[in-house]
């Protein structure tokens, strides 16, 4: 609250790594949207592929679609990085899936489909489910069927 009230009375503020998320919060909660625009331009400037899964999560459940699509556009051009970033695991089953509905990803699906197997471990985990088969297929839901799994050669298919 510090940082709102030095900002609402100098219109100085100091975003870090560690405090944007809470200013922002705290910038929503008090509708100061000036203060909103310098976190929205902190993590937009701080946006990279490794995380750019967690900055979307965000992006979305602040209601932030200008940073959504900046996010969205970083994973489609290092879709590998991304997916392989620690936070991916992280993000919930409406962010996955609306990156799944994107035909814009610069990955096979197979691979693709590798790291949406790792998040329904995650998930599993998460809820407390051993990570058999079917707990796994119940936790991804309608992500499921996001997969294009047409797109996989005969191999890839079989592998997976």
């Amino acid at each position: 609250y510090v940082l709102i009230y030095r900002f609402l009375y100098s219109d100085e503020v100091q975003i870090g790594p560690e405090t944007v998320m809470t200013t922002l919060y705290t910038a929503k909660k008090y509708a100061v949207p000036a203060l909103e625009a310098h976190c929205v331009d902190f993590l937009t400037k701080h946006l990279r592929a490794d995380n750019a899964f967690m900055l979307l999560t965000q992006a979305r459940l602040f209601d932030e679609p200008q940073l959504a699509s900046l996010c969205l556009d970083t994973i489609d051009k290092s879709t590998m990085d991304a997916i392989s970033a620690e936070g991916f695991t992280d993000i919930d089953i409406d962010t996955l899936c609306a990156v799944l509905e994107r035909d814009t990803l610069s990955i096979r699906e197979s691979r693709l489909f590798g790291a949406v197997v790792r998040w329904a471990e995650a998930e599993c985990q998460r809820q407390q489910l051993p990570p058999t088969f079917g707990n796994k297929q119940k936790v991804l839901g309608r992500a499921l069927s996001l997969i294009r799994f047409p797109l996989m050669t005969i191999e890839e298919f079989a592998a997976g």
